[in-house]
């Protein structure tokens, strides 16, 4: 909770500190005039009557930042239940549920999330590892979301149930289940059955996630929705709580059930703090599940390619019909199609089924963590939303999952950069931490989240990197009036306490003194 003192005056000079404006023709300036929450101007006197505040010498002022990729309302879920990124061995996941498990009201499911199993060694939970809950129905989810494992209760329940197209019930030598369930059966079989907590609980569990974001300098996030979320929670917050409303939301919407109802969506009225800019579909999993779509087989896992899901599934070639045409109803509508690709031959698929029809170049190419060069050629003046922290993470399966010589197909920032596509970063929280300097160590050193380092020739600048959290991501997001410290821009502001263009980014992060939102101090202080 900020003090008065801490406050900005609704007409404000602010002076002091180097202030980064993301615009190549003008990259930096020495003040900020401050309007009802806009930037009047950059570089000049305050006018009589209005006051000036000095920032302490050595902050750096960046645009307020951008997350362009994440799914608030299931991070918000996040908040409030077990993380399991920690752990290190099946003894403490065990104990982790436990422990949980005894701490939980009467009536609750366990949810858990974060675990991933290269952290302990390979070995992929059973619902074996989660005998603890006792009766208690228990789905711990993979990191990635795009796997979860479920104990006996849950297995009981979706018991008999046909496994969806585009997704896999594991099994033991014997057939039986392992507890284990992969994209699609995770996604339709699990989710569905989960208890959705009261609207109350919901809204203040976004709030919630306001204010983390907010805590690392973010004042804008291109967040992935249900429809559902979008009407009971967030409209809730913008109508009836609007001081609460910290954070800028540009919603791409998550349900997809076919034929897709555009009907809401479309007739959405948004403002510059909720607006609807996109639909969202997968076209493949994850590396780290073994379901992202590859064009040659996983190295440790030779009869395997990934697998297409959702519109791309319905055609062997990943090609279908649906995904065409689904597209071609996005664009036409006008708005951006987001497509999860993390493959190369999902991503393949992504562009020969979008990019025809795509001709203002909005639509968003989701993770790229694979790329053939024949794609790379065509992302020209296309939007690769990447999340640089997935890089720090994936990075210690992936030469397992790819092969060495595959590796110079992986996170290839650079080569995008230098072939002329258009860069927006994120973080998929929670799939990983939203804190968007973890990102930057990782597309400025190269290190993987182990400290080792990981294809390095495909690193960034610090500068290329904020420009993609800023000015990148707003343009991705379709937002004009942010990302850039501009006149008439929105006064949305991170104050770094330290320089990020001189830290040692191996060796820390520099501190976020305050985060500004429309010339409100929502995070921090500002004096």
């Amino acid at each position: 909770m900020n003090t008065a003192h801490d406050q900005l005056p609704p007409r404000v000079r602010v002076a002091g500190a180097r202030f980064w404006t993301a615009d190549p023709a003008r990259p930096w300036a020495d003040s900020l005039l401050l309007d009802a929450g806009r930037i009047t101007a950059l570089d000049t006197p305050a006018p009589a009557g209005v006051p000036t505040v000095t920032l302490p010498a050595g902050s750096v002022v960046t645009p307020g930042l951008i997350d362009a990729h994440l799914h608030l309302s299931l991070g918000a879920h996040t908040l409030a239940q077990l993380d399991l990124s920690s752990v290190r061995s099946r003894a403490e996941f065990e104990d982790a549920i436990g422990r949980a498990a005894r701490a939980l009201a009467p009536g609750r499911w366990l949810r858990a999330f974060g675990w991933h199993e290269a952290n302990w060694g390979g070995e992929r939970p059973t619902h074996a590892w989660l005998r603890a809950a006792g009766d208690i129905p228990c789905v711990a989810y993979r990191m990635d979301q795009h796997a979860c494992v479920v104990n006996r209760p849950v297995l009981e329940l979706i018991e008999g149930l046909p496994c969806p197209a585009g997704g896999e019930i594991v099994r033991d030598g014997g057939g039986l289940p392992t507890g284990l369930l992969l994209e699609q059966a995770a996604w339709q079989l699990v989710n569905p059955r989960l208890p959705v907590p009261p609207a109350d609980d919901r809204r203040a569990a976004l709030r919630a996630a306001f204010a983390h974001c907010n805590a690392f300098g973010i004042t804008t996030v291109g967040s992935m929705e249900y429809e559902r979320d979008l009407r009971e929670v967030h409209m809730h917050l913008r109508a009836h709580e609007r001081a609460a409303c910290t954070l800028r939301v540009r919603a791409t919407i998550l349900d997809r059930d076919w034929p897709v109802d555009f009907s809401w969506g479309r007739a959405f009225a948004g403002d510059d703090l909720l607006a609807i800019v996109g639909w969202k579909s997968f076209i493949d999993g994850t590396l780290g599940s073994r379901t992202a779509r590859m064009l040659a087989p996983y190295a440790d896992d030779a009869a395997n390619r990934g697998m297409f899901v959702e519109f791309a599934e319905h055609d062997a070639a990943g090609h279908g019909t649906r995904l065409r045409q689904w597209a071609h109803d996005v664009l036409a509508l006008g708005f951006s199609p987001s497509v999860h690709a993390i493959g190369d031959e999902a991503l393949r698929a992504a562009l020969d089924a979008i990019a025809p029809e795509d001709r203002e170049r909005i639509a968003r190419y989701e993770h790229c963590q694979t790329m053939d060069d024949a794609e790379l050629v065509r992302m020209r003046g296309r939007f690769a939303s990447m999340q640089p922290l997935h890089k720090a993470d994936d990075a210690r399966i992936a030469p397992a999952r790819l092969g060495q010589e595959r590796m110079k197909s992986f996170f290839r920032f650079r080569d995008l950069a230098r072939a002329g596509a258009r860069l927006a970063f994120g973080s998929d929280w929670p799939i990983v931490s939203c804190d968007p300097r973890l990102g930057v160590r990782a597309a400025v050193t190269g290190l993987d989240l182990d400290g080792a380092p990981c294809c390095t020739g495909q690193n960034l600048t610090v500068e290329e990197t904020l420009h993609a959290y800023t000015a990148g991501a707003a343009d991705c997001l379709r937002a004009p009036e942010i990302g850039r410290l501009a006149p008439n821009a929105h006064a949305d502001l991170c104050v770094f306490a330290d320089d990020p263009f001189a830290c040692d980014w191996a060796r820390t992060l520099p501190r976020i003194a305050a985060t500004v939102m429309a010339g409100r101090v929502v995070h921090g202080s500002a004096r």
